[in-house]
């Protein structure tokens, strides 16, 4: 008796972004189209334009508030895992990753994570989606200030 190998179903891909935002209140300035570019180009089909609807104000939001608590330029990462309709933002502060000599606590100022995706109901199908907000704990800053 001889075994055949099962066959193998390709990995769907992982999709990463990564962009360098400017520093200060103008760091949110174009997140809603990096969001809404992003979603669109991995493919999510007509969910990319209700999802970017959806997210985008949050994570612009979330940009928003992590420029106030940083003095320097901003890394915003999304990645999207297909599968298992998870999308996963981080906001880095590179600096703090510069002063500390490695990706500490301070670099990794907040992160969000949504699922989604769509579902039938009485009046038809409906989009759905949920998030949740980490903001992790800073160290105090230096001089005990």
């Amino acid at each position: 008796m001889s075994t055949v190998p099962a066959p193998t179903t390709p990995e769907p891909p992982l999709h990463i972004g990564r962009w360098q935002l400017p520093g200060g209140r103008i760091a949110a300035g174009n997140v809603r189209g990096i969001v809404r570019g992003a979603l669109q180009s991995w493919g999510l089909g007509p969910a990319a334009g209700s999802l970017s609807d959806r997210v985008a104000p949050l994570v612009q939001d979330l940009v928003a508030r992590a420029a106030t608590r940083c003095r320097g330029p901003l890394v915003l990462r999304l990645e999207l895992h297909q599968p298992a309709r998870l999308l996963l933002g981080e906001i880095h502060d590179p600096a703090a990753a510069d002063r500390s000599g490695r990706d500490g606590p301070g670099s990794h100022l907040a992160a969000i994570a949504i699922t989604y995706g769509r579902r039938l109901g009485h009046g038809g199908s409906a989009a759905w989606y949920t998030h949740a907000f980490v903001w992790p704990t800073l160290p105090a800053p230096a001089g005990g200030a």
